[in-house]
């Protein structure tokens, strides 16, 4: 039960941070936003770190896997996300994100060894259908260039996950605060850099609620779900969780948006969780889970 409740958790919040993301680009460019979003959430970490008495010294920690995850997880990941989003139709980059899991597949099946079965696969390309269904419409637009970051972004953070997997030894507060901390450093140097901000209109109270709510929950809480579900759980199962984000934005922006869900809408999602059960509750994915289960 703690992690069917930290895995719907984790699809929770961030299926929700893209309102707050689009919320947060009116007032912050996307690699300020970004910079400024895993700075508070590594400061957020390290608090947590040092009340739960689980906050290590510098020399003992794992710096060869923090340097990953800051250079792809929160780093590369997000820039490509945010540069595609810039220059092409958000329902397409749903779509090309949505790959994720399929790289998924791939890295873990030679990096960690975790097999698919065509249950799997079956599950997860009707789960992807869906996306397709719900995230396409008649007027997708964009560069070849910046669909090519779409699925970059996939590939880098199916990487990262999965070599966080392979290194899910190491407690989240050793892995996640500082890599958050190096890599909201560097992309908010680089957003000083090359965007222009209006710190006025970045200080009004719903820009910063945006801010507080993707660093708090979208990065530090979410992340530390994730990580603690990769100790428990194969890569793999993460990976899908991808697919399921889009619908829960639809149903975010439908029920504060006061739109009436689309029969073209309705039969995407369907198709989503019917995939997504497919793939994951099976026998042979609950074995895998009670074998890999870690205290």
């Amino acid at each position: 039960m703690k992690i069917v409740a930290a895995y719907a958790g984790m699809c929770l919040i961030w299926g929700t941070t893209w309102l707050a993301i689009k919320f947060g680009l009116h007032t912050l460019g996307p690699l300020t936003g970004v910079g400024l979003r895993f700075i508070i959430a590594a400061i957020c970490l390290y608090g947590a770190a040092a009340a739960s008495g689980a906050l290590q010294p510098l020399r003992t920690l794992p710096w060869k896997v923090i340097a990953v995850l800051a250079a792809f997880l929160f780093g590369s990941n997000y820039i490509l996300t945010y540069t595609a989003e810039t220059h092409l139709d958000s329902g397409l980059v749903s779509v090309l994100f949505g790959t994720l899991p399929f790289f998924t597949f791939a890295f873990a099946h030679f990096m960690v060894g975790e097999r698919t079965t065509p249950r799997i696969w079956i599950g997860t390309l009707l789960a992807f259908a869906g996306i397709v269904v719900i995230s396409l419409t008649g007027q997708v637009q964009g560069s070849p260039l910046f669909a090519l970051a779409a699925v970059g972004a996939a590939a880098v953070s199916s990487f990262a996950n999965v070599y966080a997997k392979r290194h899910a030894r190491h407690h989240p507060f050793a892995t996640l605060p500082p890599s958050m901390l190096i890599a909201g450093l560097c992309v908010f140097s680089l957003g000083l850099l090359l965007e222009r901000t209006d710190w006025h209109a970045a200080s009004t109270l719903p820009s910063l609620a945006a801010l507080l709510y993707l660093a708090i929950f979208g990065s530090g809480i979410a992340f530390f779900l994730n990580m603690w579900l990769l100790q428990r759980i194969p890569v793999w199962i993460i990976g899908v969780s991808s697919l399921i984000f889009p619908v829960i934005a639809l149903a975010v922006g439908k029920t504060f948006g006061g739109e009436a869900l689309t029969w073209r809408e309705g039969m995407g999602a369907a198709l989503v969780l019917a995939g997504l059960a497919a793939a994951v509750l099976s026998p042979q994915t609950q074995a895998t889970i009670s074998s890999e289960e870690m205290p």
